[in-house]
């Protein structure tokens, strides 16, 4: 019972604390453009033990050629944890030789059980033109264990934690009609997602669909299909996951 309050009240305080910086970085300058990104997920892995359902929302601020983005994940079936995720990045827009770029450094911090817990910290550099788009970087991973888990299983703490001294991340994608266009069908080969960085063997194929209802609210959906070990003999099966959600631009 003590656990489960304690867990109820983590919740509450994480849930508080990203509204109060959801307010934070809507109200720095009224003349900067705010947007929010809110997607539901569901999908099945070999960790999962059945269907899982996530949901999250993400609260973007753009001034001038700054982006300031974060947000959070809820579990909503099939995980012990009910906030699992956070993420912080900012992003910069330049241009070099007419070729748009973007810069962008990150921090993500994934719960994936009352044990186990992931810190991410990277950069990434961003490029799009024409049907392509395109993205490289690095990130350091953290593997913590909980204090409850440490004291549970008596880990020793010199174990509590493991780190990775760098990972590579990518992202190509190939659009059907030009990057802009309001409505496209892209494919994709990539490691990252929003709340979670795959090792470099193990991808993400994407199936992305979208459409720009306007210049502020567009919708979207994704099929993904997850793998593990690309560089085996044999490639095996780890998952996939439907994905919808609405970029709003306020």
């Amino acid at each position: 019972m003590k656990q489960q309050i304690a867990t109820g009240l983590k919740s509450a305080n994480s849930f508080r604390f990203f509204l109060a910086f959801f307010g934070l970085i809507f109200s720095i300058n009224l003349t900067a453009q705010p947007g929010i990104n809110i997607y539901t997920e569901l999908g099945e892995n070999n960790v999962s033990h059945g269907l899982y359902v996530e949901s999250s929302a993400m609260a973007h601020y753009k001034f001038g050629n700054n982006v300031l983005e974060t947000g959070f994940q809820i579990d909503l079936k099939n995980n012990k944890t009910v906030i699992s995720g956070y993420t912080i990045n900012a992003t910069r827009d330049f241009v070099v030789k007419d070729v748009p770029f973007e810069l962008q450094g990150f921090g993500t911090w994934t719960d994936f059980s009352e044990i186990l817990r992931e810190t991410n910290y990277g950069a990434l550099l961003k490029m799009h033109r024409n049907h392509f788009q395109i993205a490289i970087g690095t990130n350091f991973r953290t593997y913590s264990f909980s204090r409850k888990a440490v004291k549970d299983y008596e880990i020793d703490k010199s174990a509590e934690s493991f780190h990775e001294v760098y990972n590579i991340m990518y992202s190509f994608s190939y659009n059907l009609k030009p990057v802009n266009n309001p409505w496209n069908i892209a494919f994709e080969i990539t490691d990252i997602d929003y709340f979670i960085i795959n090792h470099e063997t193990n991808p993400i194929l994407n199936l992305n669909t979208s459409y720009k209802l306007n210049s502020n609210l567009s919708f979207y959906a994704e099929a993904s299909y997850k793998i593990a070990g690309a560089t085996n003999m044999a490639v095996n099966y780890f998952g996939f996951f439907l994905r919808t959600g609405i970029s709003w631009n306020f």
